[in-house]
């Protein structure tokens, strides 16, 4: 190769290094030095490019294009990724450091170019440049300081103190015991003595085919047996619960664990294909936990004042960081603290009727907003609202709902959720009606659709049943979906508010950042990030007639949607889990330091595999926007200023 082209090769690779640390610590002749010693490697997509436990690597490795993860194998065989690095990352440092065998396993995990640093020149910058070296142990040793290697190589299937295995391991990993059948025509005295010459706490009741039908436990005989003196010789399923809850034994623990708390169960039937097999109970999963979030619950549930119930509520915030650092997922978090956040309300209203009396019609309290589609973050304020049953004294009702609703507001404020700045809470007089009322406030929505009452009403198509009789809002509901079948003029003006906010890419696919201010480069994840795929799929989801509400739920039903292409909402679910969890991180590290809360990040403190993933979530949020427009835009648009 002739010594220009020689030139332009080392100028490229100059350009490249000198502005990805710890190489921009270097000077130009230092930079032109180290890259004439330099190869360009590729590795096609899935290669292994070092195991643990054989030779260290000769090089150190610069991530060109494409990227790679850094994982361990554990003695079951299963994957413990570590870390993934891509443009302008490195890695290989470790395996070069000890010098004898390489320490984890990297893989690319797409078509990847690496730029080679032998090793010896990695131990000449290391010796000779303070900046370079401070930076190489601070990035690729220390992060990896708090976390034993051993204990993740030893780590097993069955055995940990750690909540992770509750996000990791499926229900067959947890040795359960086989459940205790009866069939429907046992009496009670026979289950009775099932149970008391078994080690079991509850008794499954099947049908001929085998099925589980319901279920009894000790705390049955005791409360619904002996304390109504019921005689011993009627069928068990005089006093059986249904239904049962059952799983597969595939299926995530974190699911039982969202069973049990969201249904105030300990028991949950394990199947195999439909048949009952085993049987996990609280306990089970309390021994895989150090801190639980039935835990959580449990506390709630025993409180008897709202000033107790307010000490709940830091553990309910504790919940986030601590089950975000075992590994669940986002949407895990969200639902879990969700969850909780449901009986704290449940306590409140209870705490409520003890002091100002029973109420004089049945009622439903509603959440609204990120609450009602379960998807809070660290701090949420109280997004509320009241249905009641039409009253013949309307007076009455109305006096005695405005107390229920102070006294709530109230309470929540004791607990930390402080009132809501737009005022969409029960004791706004507006947002606490009768069921008839509601009605005709989604009418008028849906058949007077216009630009700013839509804007304003996109809180109430989240709302969301939480204490009280479901009935009510079970009522609505149905009406709303029969309202929305023909409502093509509300479509199409809530698509155009959907799309309102643009994800922040620009031309040239770089992030468009705030130009001043207190965010001056940086972008609001929850306005430009979580926030249009969550319009976008509550458009597609109301269009089709979905009923949940979660983001995540609403795009796992419209996948299943022959008459739409299932690549979109897979994209967009995996976009808004990505951007969640984003959220909570930054949240949390806000949190540790003090500061205020807020959604702003700046694209400059991500890594490149971070920024990578950002703008690709972008994009998707893009392309469902562009599929909203192109199936709802109507002229109405272009008086909505569109």
């Amino acid at each position: 190769m002739s010594s220009s082209s020689e030139s332009v090769v080392t100028g490229t690779v100059v350009s490249f290094l000198k502005n990805i640390p710890p190489f921009q610590f270097l000077s130009a002749a230092e930079l032109s030095r180290l890259a004439g010693s330099m190869t360009l490697e590729f590795f096609p997509k899935d290669t292994v490019i070092l195991s643990a436990g054989h030779p260290a690597a000769e090089s150190l490795y610069v991530v060109h294009k494409g990227g790679v993860k850094l994982f361990l194998r554990s003695q079951v065989g299963k994957q413990l990724v570590l870390d993934m690095r891509s443009e302008g990352e490195i890695f290989g440092l470790l395996s070069i450091m000890s010098k004898d065998l390489a320490r984890l396993d990297v893989t690319a995990i797409e078509d990847t170019l690496c730029y080679c640093i032998p090793a010896e020149q990695v131990q000449r910058l290391i010796s000779s440049n303070a900046e370079v070296a401070n930076y190489l142990l601070r990035t690729s040793v220390t992060r990896y300081i708090d976390r034993s290697l051993q204990e993740l190589r030893t780590q097993t299937g069955l055995m940990g103190d750690t909540e992770r295995l509750l996000y990791s391991l499926s229900v067959s990993d947890v040795p359960g015991v086989p459940p205790l059948l009866c069939k429907q025509e046992t009496t009670i005295r026979e289950a009775a003595q099932m149970l008391a010459s078994s080690k079991a706490t509850c008794v499954f009741v099947v049908d001929a085919a085998g099925v589980a039908v319901g279920i009894v436990t000790d705390r049955d005989f005791a409360e619904k047996v002996v304390a109504q003196a019921l005689s011993l010789e009627l069928k068990v399923t005089e006093i059986m619960s249904q239904p049962v809850v059952a799983v597969e034994a595939n299926e995530r623990l974190f699911h039982v664990l969202l069973a049990m708390v969201s249904r105030n169960i300990h028991h949950v039937l394990v199947t195999q294909q439909g048949t009952p097999a085993g049987v996990l109970t609280a306990h089970d999963l309390m021994v895989l936990q150090g801190k639980s979030p039935l835990n959580v619950v449990r506390f709630v549930e025993t409180q008897t004042n709202v000033q107790d119930l307010a000490a709940a509520q830091t553990r309910i915030n504790g919940l986030l960081p601590l089950l975000l650092r075992e590994g669940a997922k986002a949407s895990h978090v969200t639902r879990v603290v969700a969850e909780v956040n449901d009986r704290l309300i449940g306590k409140i209203l209870q705490f409520a009727e003890a002091k100002i009396g029973r109420a004089p019609v049945p009622y439903c309290w509603v959440v609204l907003g990120s609450e009602g589609r379960r998807e809070q973050t660290f701090k949420t304020d109280q997004d509320n609202a009241l249905i009641y049953e039409d009253s013949e004294d309307e007076p009455k009702a109305r006096e005695y709902f405005a107390q229920l609703a102070a006294f709530v507001q109230d309470a929540l404020a004791t607990c930390g959720y402080p009132p809501c700045t737009g005022n969409y809470m029960a004791s706004n007089p507006r947002w606490r009606q009768p069921l008839q009322t509601w009605l005709s406030y989604f009418r008028a929505w849906i058949t007077e659709a216009e630009l700013h009452g839509t804007e304003d009403a996109l809180i109430f198509f989240d709302m969301r049943p939480v204490a009280g009789d479901f009935s009510l809002f079970q009522t609505l509901a149905a009406s709303v979906r029969e309202l929305l079948k023909g409502a093509g003029m509300f479509k199409s003006v809530l698509a155009c508010v959907s799309t309102m906010h643009k994800p922040p890419l620009g031309f040239f696919r770089n992030f468009v950042l705030e130009r001043s201010g207190e965010h001056k480069n940086q972008l609001d994840l929850k306005l430009f990030g979580t926030g249009p795929i969550v319009n976008a799929a509550r458009m597609f989801a109301l269009d089709v007639g979905v009923e949940p509400t979660n983001t995540g739920d609403r795009l796992s039903a419209l996948t299943s949607k022959p008459d739409r292409d299932p690549a979109i909402f897979q994209d967009m679910k995996e976009a808004f889990e990505f951007l969640t969890l984003m959220r909570l991180e930054c949240q949390l590290h806000q949190v540790r330091d003090g500061k205020e809360l807020s959604n702003y990040i700046s694209p400059d403190a991500l890594t490149h595999l971070q920024r990578s993933l950002l703008k690709e979530a972008f994009r998707t949020t893009t392309r469902a926007q562009a599929l909203i427009e192109e199936n709802f835009r109507t002229a109405i648009w272009s008086q909505l200023g569109r």
